[in-house]
């Protein structure tokens, strides 16, 4: 759960690829049991994890539901507790956000019963509040995410990944609400913890980092934002090598900030890069994609390059069209078709850019909308 993949957004931000593996750790699948030692409910759910991990989730989906049927058979409270965090996190990895939040709720429920499993609840409030964040839903996201951290500290649990997890959470929350100095906070005593990840998926220090460097932007420090960034793309590169899809979110970071510092050559290194990574792994994050070429056609459009920026900006926006947008997208996907009607204008075709432009005009006032309805009492 990869998500701050955030957002402008950061890394981690819908938390995809990081709690299902500790909460099986919790329940002794990940400790060196074979299936033959463990229930029923706990292979089923093994299972699942491993479909999830590959990227299917309608499949994932079946074992974990499968799961919840054998554990609600053996009276497991706690196993029924767990399938249903397993299924927030499959349907947050889908986007299926009322759902997501529909599971979490559930197992949260369950496991407010049982006060021995208090480490167990904190991982649930912290992935319903990184499911909130997906909602732009910022308050009731940071509610969750506290009561995670009292979980902790009341209970003295010595969890160093789920503090920095929750840390991370927390920044990601302020950044999206403008508090870019409580975001800065929150990064850094995340960075600061020491803390290795259970797998290749899970949030490390490097997504923390990448992190900070875009709350360095936003606050227009453009050298923090370059040292953070650059850190983090070392740690990433040390732990996945040099073509990692994961580096491509830092790739994007540095080149924003190679934009506002008028560094166009190193800016267009870097998102050309990315570009070449993520066209050779094939993947389907659109949304990272999309980033990437608006950058590109943003650093030619810098350098009064309109013709070579067109044809980024075309697929950007084209990757704009057809996303399912979440609040954290809105802003970036009405740059997109600002930048790109701007590009239309200056190649003499008005039809065009009038039409991107009320593309964007409609997402602007979905966003509003949006935001209207999520402060509603």
């Amino acid at each position: 759960m990869k998500t701050i993949r955030l957002r402008t957004r950061l890394s981690g931000d819908t938390v995809r690829f990081t709690t299902l593996i500790t909460l099986t750790m919790l329940i002794g699948i990940a400790s060196g049991f074979t299936f033959a030692q463990v229930n029923e409910y706990d292979r089923l759910r093994q299972i699942g994890l491993n479909e999830y991990l590959m990227g299917h989730y309608s499949q994932a989906e079946t074992w974990i539901l499968s799961a919840l049927e054998s554990a609600r058979k053996s009276h497991n409270e706690y196993a029924v507790a767990v399938d249903y965090a397993a299924l927030g996190d499959v349907y947050q990895a889908e986007l299926r956000l009322t759902e997501a939040e529909e599971a979490y709720g559930k197992a949260i429920s369950t496991l407010r019963h049982q006060p021995e499993q208090a480490h167990a609840l904190a991982i649930v409030w912290r992935n319903l509040g990184a499911a909130l964040i997906a909602e732009g839903r910022f308050e009731e996201a940071l509610k969750d995410v506290n009561e995670a951290s009292k979980l902790i500290k009341h209970n003295k649990l010595k969890n160093p990944k789920l503090e920095a997890l929750i840390l991370n959470t927390r920044g990601l929350i302020y950044f999206y609400q403008g508090k870019t100095r409580n975001a800065e906070t929150s990064f850094i005593e995340a960075s600061r913890i020491e803390f290795v990840p259970d797998s290749a998926f899970d949030v490390d220090a490097g997504e923390i980092l990448n992190n900070l460097g875009r709350v360095y932007q936003a606050m227009r420090q453009y050298g923090k934002a370059e040292d953070a960034s650059k850190r983090s793309l070392e740690r990433k590169e040390a732990r996945y090598g040099n073509c990692h899809p994961n580096l491509a979110f830092t790739l994007n970071n540095l080149g924003l900030v190679y934009i506002s510092t008028n560094r166009y050559r190193e800016a267009e290194e870097h998102f050309r890069r990315s570009l070449a990574i993520l066209e050779h792994a094939g993947l389907t994050d659109e949304r990272l994609m999309m980033q990437t070429l608006h950058g590109l056609g943003k650093t030619y459009m810098a350098e009064r390059d309109t013709p070579r920026a067109e044809p980024f900006l075309a697929r950007a926006a084209e990757i704009v069209r057809r996303m399912s947008l979440q609040p954290p997208d809105l802003s970036e996907a009405i740059e997109v078709l600002e930048t790109y009607s701007q590009v239309l204008t200056d190649l003499s075709n008005p039809v065009e850019a009038r039409r991107m432009h009320e593309e964007a005009q409609r997402i602007r006032a979905a966003k509003a909308f949006t935001v209207r309805a999520n402060q509603a009492k």
